[in-house]
């Protein structure tokens, strides 16, 4: 018997029960009020060849370095009929706290896949530019001084990139729409549940501000939304049963999953901005250059800096609201998130502008269209996002032996790594 398998037994067995429960979706009954906003539909028999298609997708490699840095490289590929358009970044930087380290990286991935559809665009591309990933989670990024030692302005590069890439394509038309594989988004299940606190107000003996504001509370401070649940509404156990469900953020597909007896999507819903966001967009309405000086402490020393940055944080609060859904091709395979800026669909309202997700009531056949002729099972949900998957993925073979290499030999340096396995015969 393999060691610790007896004792591993016990432990899996004395939580049998409380773990079946977790496992579910929802303690609440969730299933008539997900019906009523679950639209069963087939996918369209759509051909590739009827859609002009750019599809990005970027990559990554990184080490952490004896002597506390990090080498990495990130490149872009985006793929469209007869060509390809390349991005790449490759840097030796110190960085403290290596959850920073892993998400100025992922940024620095999306940001290389902004610049790779501008030269698309440059180059007079007209049709749908797919992003593999969400779209809301790029704009709902907040503009703050990152730990990179020699890249700690580059969250206004950023912006800087992606404000223009959205300007540029409403202007002439061009689709962008952000296609992710079981998302841990939840923003259908907070949907739904706040439809749910609402019908049952009078029940409840509240009015809707006094709902819409706890369950707000409950997303931005959990912890001071069950100490005002425990003083102010600790008899009404229907709501601290939402209360928690929220907290919880259990994501939408395993909601989906449980629920949808057929193949179709969520209504399209409209997102907005996050407590966090908004108080920060309200500090740049206020004083864009106090706003600036406060998130890039160490930017702010040139004045330079401050008169750039005041310029582009000033255009954030254009930032455009999301139109997102999910989509389930078939019973046996798990959901996609789409999504796309608002404006794409008629709704010309800023991520500022909307709370709450709400019921954006708009025709989705085009997409829905799109999504068909790119599909091709479980294993391949896009062949355009597949391209360019296939063409960008960086393995650890070639990043040791072809980039981490080069690298030292240019820069005349060997690097050692932290906790890297990597044998070298110098």
């Amino acid at each position: 018997m393999p060691e610790f398998l007896d004792i591993y037994i016990q432990r899996v067995k004395s939580n049998e029960q409380r773990i079946s429960a977790d496992y579910s979706a929802s303690k609440l009954d969730l299933r008539d009020i997900f019906r009523e906003y679950w639209v069963e539909a087939q996918l369209f028999a759509s051909s590739p060849s009827d859609f002009s298609v750019l599809a990005i997708d970027s990559s990554s490699r990184r080490i952490s370095t004896a002597n506390g840095g990090v080498f990495y490289v990130v490149r872009a590929l985006g793929v469209a009929r007869g060509v390809r358009y390349r991005e790449l970044i490759a840097d030796f930087d110190y960085v403290s706290d290596t959850l920073e380290e892993s998400t100025v990286v992922s940024r620095k991935m999306e940001w290389l896949e902004h610049r790779v559809a501008m030269k698309a665009l440059e180059d007079g591309f007209s049709g749908y530019i797919l992003f593999d990933g969400s779209i809301y989670g790029r704009v709902a990024h907040l503009p703050l001084e990152t730990g990179f030692a020699r890249d700690r302005a580059f969250m206004l590069d950023y912006f800087e990139t992606l404000l223009e890439l959205l300007d540029w394509c409403k202007r002439v038309g061009v689709q962008i729409i952000g296609i992710g594989k079981e998302s841990r988004t939840s923003f259908f299940r907070e949907f739904l549940l706040m439809k749910l606190a609402l019908r049952l107000k009078d029940e409840l003996g509240l009015n809707e501000a006094e709902i819409i504001d706890l369950l707000s509370l409950a997303l931005d401070n959990k912890r001071a939304a069950l100490r005002k649940l425990e003083s102010e509404y600790s008899d009404i156990e229907f709501l601290e049963r939402i209360v928690e469900e929220l907290i919880s953020k259990k994501p939408d597909f395993q909601l989906i999953l449980e629920f949808a007896g057929c193949a179709g999507y969520t209504t399209p819903l409209l997102l907005g901005a996050s407590a966090r966001w908004r108080r920060a967009v309200k500090q740049i309405l206020r004083d864009p250059e106090a706003y600036v000086r406060a998130q890039f402490p160490m930017c702010s020393r040139s004045e330079e800096f401050v008169d750039r940055a005041v310029e582009v944080v000033q255009r954030i609060p254009r930032m455009p609201a999301i139109v997102s859904f999910h989509i389930l091709p078939s019973l046996n395979d798990t959901p996609m998130r789409i999504d796309v800026p608002a404006w794409q669909l008629g709704i010309d309202k800023t991520l500022f502008e909307v709370g709450w997700p709400e019921d954006a009531s708009v025709d989705v056949s085009d997409i829905l269209r799109l999504i068909s002729a790119g599909y091709c099972g479980p294993e391949n949900y896009n062949i355009w996002l597949k391209a360019a998957d296939d063409g960008v993925r960086l393995s650890r073979e070639i990043f040791e032996n072809v980039y981490l290499q080069k690298f030292e030999e240019i820069v005349g340096v060997f690097i050692t790594s932290r906790g890297y396995r990597r044998v070298r015969f110098p």
